[in-house]
């Protein structure tokens, strides 16, 4: 990460030619693609009238020259054609191929087997484009290995950004958050070898800090904190505004357009740089699917980096990569759906295959994934000062798999590999030196979903306890996944826009569109559900609700309130054995925390009884995190959280196998990898605001910013 890299030509050859230094894997990959054209020229020769006689000693020479030949002329076609800085775009790589896979054929079916293709059934150019077929596909198989992919990558991307400015003598940084990993969890995926380049950073260069990402425990909270310093009345992810009468949820451009708004000053986080797949911009002068930066009335506009979306779409190396990888998480999802059922595993959605999640974890977990890293490596090509993009593929895993289990660990497999070609382009390609951080939003705990322990949603419990004519409505989840790649489409149907009427590019423009069009339909479905004025709103965010009464009312309502207007509701609630607890009001505006067993006063520290926060860790942060909580405006007159059950499991209120957004678990418990050259506070960061200071102060050391700019 310390190599400055010099502009001359000569130097930068020499470092992408260190990058062939492991010759092992080139070896192996050269290997495969002898192998695809062997069994491609096999073929070939099946489909000629010619009977193959045995071969001769001279023949088995020639035809392991042929296959070497047809290996290393698709072996080497596009690095070529990018050396010769030869127009680079699936046409032209396709039809090169097929040319010059028609041109060895012809030679080769000559030598194997005396065979003559100007007389077989299939004439040569139809022979040709199945062997090129082949070798792509063997190319595909290929780009499993990320390192030689990589280094093709390497190679395409040198032609296409343009820094942003002259390289300067500051660093930058590189930021990359992992949505839902936790502490622990991150440790256990380094331990069972998910994550080689992690360890290898733990190894040499970096150390790995615990942090408490706070109340609630999810992304628009943390994102906020950690942006801006400040996640003022962001009570959950989804939540009803009083002030303005109306639904919020996070993941709604509209939505996170208007968090940004409240919380910008100018001088957020990233200011200057970079915004990639979060959900606020953090003030960022670019931005790619980045949901804030998608509403038509957002009111700070930050540029779209559709020139990074349009380089990955048609790329053949990068695009054709993540199509293959996408097809075999697919299958991996099937195979692993499929598995669960055999196995009788529990906890265990019944959303899994087939269902629109199968689709979503494939575009979440990979394409997203590869479209957010490609943009971050360009970006740092053209030396911006700050880039901070989020992994969205673990969380969606988690949530339908389990924090722990090996589906969702295994997607951190991919995120490793992305995070070694990171490293690679800080040492050799970029124009200032870059330092890599890796932090989470949140954790995830793990457990059976409300509705599957009990038979009944917490809506349906509190509609059971209220009388017939009491309407208890519940604000319906979206998965975070969703809302993405709905944002992606945007931004490609915005993209497409900005290919508008030039010529050589219309093609490129009609499959964009055409992309759109059909994978919208697929992606659409139950949303978000606005209710219409009910008496009671539930809003679920994981194993945490806010509950409204009677929400019309600009304040909120008290505990002696709803217990008048609903009698043994809340005794009703703080019993149940899948609740923890209950806060509310009291008449004389003190905040209590209701437990089975005692309470506790979170204004005045009182506590009577069993303290009802003991189970949840840190008791003195947990009441202090409540506290600010319950304060918040358009947090809920009751909020409840989920039971914390001796086996270390909570229950979601959404139908969710990993959750996160309450107490309870792992779902706060967050952390961050940094250079052990960076100051780190000695005392515990109990929230992503407290971290916020810990990051603006490791940017402006970076940076080299005057005080004042920080």
């Amino acid at each position: 990460m310390d190599v400055n890299p010099s502009p001359t030509r000569q130097v930068t050859l020499q470092r992408v030619g260190a990058l062939f230094g492991d010759w092992r894997r080139l070896l192996i990959s050269f290997a495969w693609f002898c192998a695809a054209s062997s069994a491609s020229l096999s073929i070939a020769i099946s489909a000629t009238r010619a009977q193959a006689p045995l071969l001769s000693g001279e023949q088995l020479i020639l035809t392991a020259l042929s296959v070497l030949g047809l290996a290393c002329a698709n072996f080497a076609l596009t690095p070529a054609l990018i050396w010769l800085r030869a127009p680079i775009n699936p046409f032209v790589t396709s039809g090169l191929a097929v040319l010059s896979n028609a041109g060895l054929l012809l030679v080769c079916t000559d030598v194997w087997f005396d065979a003559r293709l100007d007389g077989a059934p299939h004439p040569p150019l139809t022979l040709a484009a199945a062997l090129a077929f082949g070798n792509a596909l063997a190319n595909g198989a290929i780009a499993l290995d990320d390192d030689y992919t990589f280094l093709q990558f390497v190679l395409a991307s040198l032609r296409y950004p343009e820094r942003s400015a002259a390289p300067s003598k500051s660093r930058g940084l590189v930021i990359i958050e992992v949505d839902g990993l936790s502490y622990s969890h991150l440790r256990w995926a380094v331990a069972l070898g998910f994550m080689p380049t992690v360890a290898e950073l733990l190894s040499t260069s970096h150390t790995l800090a615990r942090y408490d990402s706070g109340l609630p425990s999810q992304t628009s909270a943390a994102q906020a904190g950690l942006f801006y310093g400040v996640n003022h009345d962001i009570p959950a992810f989804r939540w009803y505004d009083r002030r303005h009468r109306r639904m919020v949820v996070s993941n709604h451009p509209e939505h996170a357009a208007m968090i940004d708004a409240r919380h910008s000053t100018g001088q957020g986080l990233l200011r200057g740089g970079v915004s990639i797949n979060n959900l606020l911009d953090g003030d960022a002068a670019r931005a790619l699917l980045t949901l804030s930066t998608l509403a038509p009335n957002a009111q700070r506009a930050a540029e779209h980096a559709y020139d990074d979306l349009i380089a990955f779409w048609f790329n053949p190396y990068t695009f054709g990569r993540t199509a293959v990888l996408s097809v075999l998480d697919l299958v991996r999802e099937i195979a692993q759906a499929l598995r669960e059922r055999l196995a009788r595993r529990q906890p265990r959605l019944d959303h899994r295959f087939p269902s629109r999640f199968t689709v979503l974890r494939m575009l979440t977990n990979v394409f997203l994934r590869d479209l957010a890293f490609f943009a971050v490596m360009r970006e740092m090509q053209r030396g911006q000062p700050i880039i901070y993009a989020t992994f969205v593929g673990y969380d969606e895993v988690a949530h339908h798999a389990g924090p722990s289990s090996l589906d969702a660990l295994a997607t951190l497999r991919g995120l490793d590999r992305h995070l070694r070609h990171v490293l690679t382009i800080a040492r050799f390609f970029a124009p200032i030196s870059y330092d890599l951080l890796l932090l989470s939003d949140h954790g995830q705990s793990s457990g059976v979903p409300f509705r599957q322990r009990y038979g009944y949603s917490l809506r349906e419990l509190i509609d059971a306890l209220t009388r017939a004519e009491v309407r208890v409505e519940e604000q319906q989840p979206r998965a975070a996944g969703q809302s993405f790649m709905n944002a992606l489409l945007s931004e490609m149907d915005a993209a497409s826009e900005q290919l508008r009427g030039v010529s050589r590019r219309r093609w490129r423009r009609a499959t964009m569109r055409a992309t759109v069009r059909t994978l919208r339909p697929r992606l659409e479905g139950d949303g978000e559900t606005l209710v219409h004025r009910p008496s009671i709103i539930v809003c679920a965010s994981g194993n945490l609700a806010h509950v409204y009464f009677e929400f019309g009312e600009d304040q909120r309502a008290t505990l002696d309130q709803i217990e008048a207007t609903h009698p043994g509701l809340i005794e009703a609630l703080v019993s149940h054995p899948g609740i923890g607890f209950v806060v509310g009001t009291t008449a004389e505006a003190h905040v209590v925390v209701l437990g089975k067993g005692g309470q506790r006063n979170l204004t005045s520290g009182d506590v009577e009884g069993e303290d009802p926060l003991q189970p949840f860790g840190d008791v003195a942060l947990r009441a202090l995190q409540l506290l600010q909580l319950a304060q918040l405006p358009s947090s809920g007159d009751l909020i409840v959280n989920s039971a914390f059950y001796t086996d270390g499991s909570v229950a979601s209120f959404e139908d969710q196998v990993g959750t996160h957004g309450g107490l309870g678990g792992e779902q706060t418990d967050a952390f961050v990898l940094y250079p052990r050259t960076f100051w780190f506070p000695q005392r515990p960061v109990s929230s992503a605001q407290a971290l916020h200071c810990v990051l603006a102060s490791w940017r402006g050391s970076a940076l080299r910013e005057p005080l004042g700019q920080r």
